[in-house]
Order: C-alpha cells, then sequence, then structure tokens
C-alpha cells in the first residue's frame, strides 16, 4: 500500500510542475504579413485506488468451493489529459485581434456530464436493495 501513496506523491508532484497555467500559448504561426497564435485550455485528471488484506477470510466466502485464502493486495492509478483551443491572438500590420473558438459540446461531453447523476441514481437504488 505504501508504493501507491509513493507513485501519487510522485505523479503529484511531475503534475504540480507541469501545470502552472491551465491556458497554454502554442508557437506562432507566420502566414505572410499575419502571425497567429493559438490558445488551447490544458485539463488533467488522476485518479488512483489501492487495497490490501490480510488473515483468513475463509469464513466469509459466500462460495464453499473457493474459499477464500485471506491474502490481498491491489493498486490502480489511471489519468488523462485534454487539450482544447479556445482561441487565437492574430497579429497583422493594423494591430491585434483576439478571436475565441466557441466550444462545441460533443456526445462524449454530455456523457460526462450525466455520470454524477447516474452514480447517484444507482446508490439510492442500492440503498433500498441493502
Amino acid at each position: 500500500m505504501e508504493h501507491i501513496k509513493d507513485i501519487m506523491q510522485l505523479v503529484g508532484d511531475r503534475l504540480a510542475s507541469a501545470a502552472k497555467s491551465d491556458v497554454v500559448v502554442g508557437q506562432p504561426l507566420e502566414l505572410g504579413a499575419v502571425t497567429v497564435v493559438p490558445l488551447s485550455r490544458v485539463s488533467i485528471g488522476v485518479g488512483a485506488g489501492g487495497g490490501s488484506g490480510h488473515g483468513d477470510f475463509s469464513k466469509t466466502s459466500k462460495n464453499p468451493r473457493h474459499p477464500a485464502t485471506g491474502k490481498g493486495e491491489g493498486g490502480g492509478t489511471g489519468g488523462a489529459a485534454k487539450v482544447r483551443p479556445v482561441g487565437v491572438v492574430v497579429f497583422t500590420a493594423d494591430g491585434v485581434e483576439v478571436l475565441s473558438i466557441p466550444a462545441k459540446r460533443g456526445k462524449l461531453d454530455k456523457l460526462f456530464d450525466s455520470i454524477p447523476g447516474l452514480i447517484e441514481k444507482v446508490q439510492k437504488a442500492a440503498a433500498k436493495e441493502g
């Protein structure tokens, strides 16, 4: 279990140094007399889990053919990053202009938005059964 804490500390330290800002300024693009600088929003998510186990759990086994041995261990980590363009800065001889890129919400975004409500419904249903 201690190794999971070490892994999460390492990941957290690396993310903290990488995520100084949630908007990233990209490399300027020269297009003739115009220079365009892309702006992107960066989102980072990390999760971890763990487990452990000791002793003899055979008395709690629900399947008598396969009794629990009392051993255990576990762990896991996961992460994701998302980069979405949010705008551009346009430099011309006439001046500077910032143009935003409208956020288009896709089906996957809408699905992720519905997950908290779905989890709540499942928890309520499980509580009624239990």
